[in-house]
């Protein structure tokens, strides 16, 4: 009986120890399960943020190339280089916009030539505007927190201003039509002298 005693506490010795050491082996490929897991999540991670930023490198460049946007960047370098009066204005005309601010007699004259030479001449029309850039400009507006009402304008805005690549490409500058309207009020005040 002894002996057997003896077999029985040196089996379940070795049965601790084995258990011991099947545990220390699961800790450890366990261990080795959530480094891996780990690094798959923070290469996954990094994929990801990549892809994000290539995307807005690629829409940043796409908006640079934009012929509008290169027109309102070029109207608002001007804009700020030139002196106006502070605020905003709803004409859309800019030479009705210079006759205002000059406040004379023969200002106001030329604006109404002005005026109605752009009426006859630039009949308002309702042109090209990318579905895709629309788009981005709601989706924006809505993560912004704009009202939905002011987003529909704007979006009214947007579809009023769009012009085809073509036409804005075979359009002359910013800077040389706006030259062309000061020359006329420039002209204009001197035949009212």
């Amino acid at each position: 009986m002894a002996e057997l005693d003896d077999i029985g506490s040196e089996t379940a010795a070795m049965m601790r120890t084995m258990l011991q050491m099947a545990t220390l082996v699961a800790l450890k490929s366990r261990e080795h399960g959530q480094k891996d897991a780990e690094a798959r999540a923070k290469a996954i991670e990094a994929k990801m943020k990549e892809a994000r930023e290539l995307q807005v490198r690629e829409a940043r460049d796409l908006k640079a190339k934009d012929p509008r946007n290169l027109e309102l960047v070029q109207m608002m370098s001007m804009g700020s280089a030139s002196a106006q009066t502070p605020g905003l204005g709803l004409e859309r005309d800019t030479a009705s916009s210079y006759a205002s601010s000059a406040g004379s007699a023969g200002g106001a004259a030329a604006a109404t030539t002005g005026a109605g030479a752009s009426a006859s001449g630039h009949a308002p029309q309702i042109g090209y505007d990318s579905v895709e850039r629309r788009a981005a400009i709601a989706a924006h507006l809505e993560r912004a927190g704009v009202a939905p009402e002011l987003a529909e304008v704007r979006m009214l805005l947007e579809m009023g201003q769009g012009i085809s690549p073509d036409e804005a490409i075979r359009r002359p500058s910013v800077g040389a039509r706006r030259s062309a309207i000061e020359r006329g009020i420039e002209r204009g005040i001197e035949r009212g002298r």
